[in-house]
């Protein structure tokens, strides 16, 4: 506390002032104070084991093995990088001018990637984490490497967020990375790729009613009453759909479904609007699984939010500029975004996440 008396009137300069103080006023000012960096000297004692037969020490608790630095910098250097986005030139000038640690830019990447092996086991947990889910949701968008377009991949539960590169958008890459035996319920925008993987796995599905009642939308923009008549169905079997709140029987879904072809089933002049009825009519084991399934949601919104983060970073950096980056930036990105969603900080729980993985 510090108490701060008026002496002179800081708008004429003058001294005339009262002999007694009229009030008193009180402030509340947060400031930090610039830390130093605390450096440990750690000696270690060497034993011959007689079952091991070699020279043992006790592990290092505070640094990763070989490392310079303490765990905590490098999860910041982590933090800052894939986190916040910022470039491997500002960080050093950042940790620099606020902590008074000297690293260089080739050292960020280093970090990045000792960090990424030492998170390894995690990574290998959250995939099965994934697979075992009651549901996911599925989403990509476009990334780069060297320049070079590429896909990036995001596996969103309520527990997990796991991300995934690749040259490739087909179906290939979900069956890779959730393989052919997964559990649970797949949510997802109706691309064509889901859709050939969902006839390898019979995995039960969720077409993302977000992007339905969008696509009818625009049809109303353009065919005029025939769209509008499509745009008008979907948003009341939405209504009602929504209404059974996750607690509706295979009955009721098959006669939101009936309900549906009935008001739809009917001529069009118009090719768009009939294929369009004509497709989504063929998605009836995926239009409804989120009535009778509270592990379900109803959009996969979900999964492009958890991308959008990255397609900020792919406008900021451009992508990757090698493949051993990209397969860095997608464990760490996995690993940041899956604290997030179990509402983790990355600095408190990635060291005792480190510390209790297995090398």
């Amino acid at each position: 506390m510090r108490h701060l008396p008026v002496l002179r009137c800081p708008i004429c300069g003058g001294t005339e002032l009262s002999e007694e103080v009229q009030e008193r006023g009180e402030r509340i000012v947060e400031d930090i104070v610039i830390p130093k960096p605390l450096v440990t000297k750690i000696i270690l004692d060497r034993r011959y084991c007689r079952h091991c037969k070699k020279l043992v020490e006790s592990p290092v608790l505070i640094a990763l093995p070989g490392a310079r630095l303490g765990i905590r910098i490098m999860l910041v250097v982590v933090w800052l990088k894939i986190k916040l986005r910022l470039t491997e030139e500002a960080i050093p000038e950042l940790l620099e001018k606020l902590f008074g640690i000297k690293i260089s830019e080739g050292e960020v990447i280093n970090i990045l990637a000792q960090v990424a092996g030492a998170f390894g086991p995690y990574h290998e947990q959250l995939i099965q984490e994934i697979r075992d889910a009651p549901a996911r949701h599925i989403d990509e968008t476009s990334w780069r490497i060297d320049g070079k377009n590429v896909w990036l991949w995001a596996f969103v539960t309520k527990g997990e967020a796991l991300y995934k590169i690749a040259s490739s958008r087909s179906h290939e890459v979900p069956l890779e990375v959730l393989g052919k035996g997964h559990n649970g319920v797949d949510i997802h925008d109706r691309f064509s790729a889901y859709k050939t993987r969902a006839r390898k796995t019979r995995n039960p599905q969720q077409d993302c009613w977000a992007h339905l009642v969008n696509d009818a939308k625009e049809l109303a923009q353009f065919y005029g009453e025939e769209g509008e008549h499509i745009h008008q169905t979907i948003k009341k079997t939405y209504g009602c759909a929504k209404a059974f709140n996750h607690k509706g029987t295979d009955a009721d879904i098959e006669k939101l479904f009936q309900s549906l072809a009935d008001e739809l089933n009917r001529p069009y002049k118009s090719h768009h609007c009939y294929k369009f009825v004509v497709n989504l009519l063929k998605e009836k084991d995926n239009l409804f699984e989120f009535v009778k399934n509270p592990e379900v949601d109803r959009t996969n919104n979900i999964a492009e939010r958890y991308l959008r983060h990255s397609v900020i970073a792919r406008k900021i950096g451009g992508g990757n500029r090698s493949t051993r980056g990209a397969i860095i930036y997608e464990r760490l990105l996995s690993i940041i975004h899956t604290l997030h969603v179990r509402d983790q900080d990355l600095l408190e729980y990635g060291p005792k996440i480190l510390l209790t993985s297995d090398d």
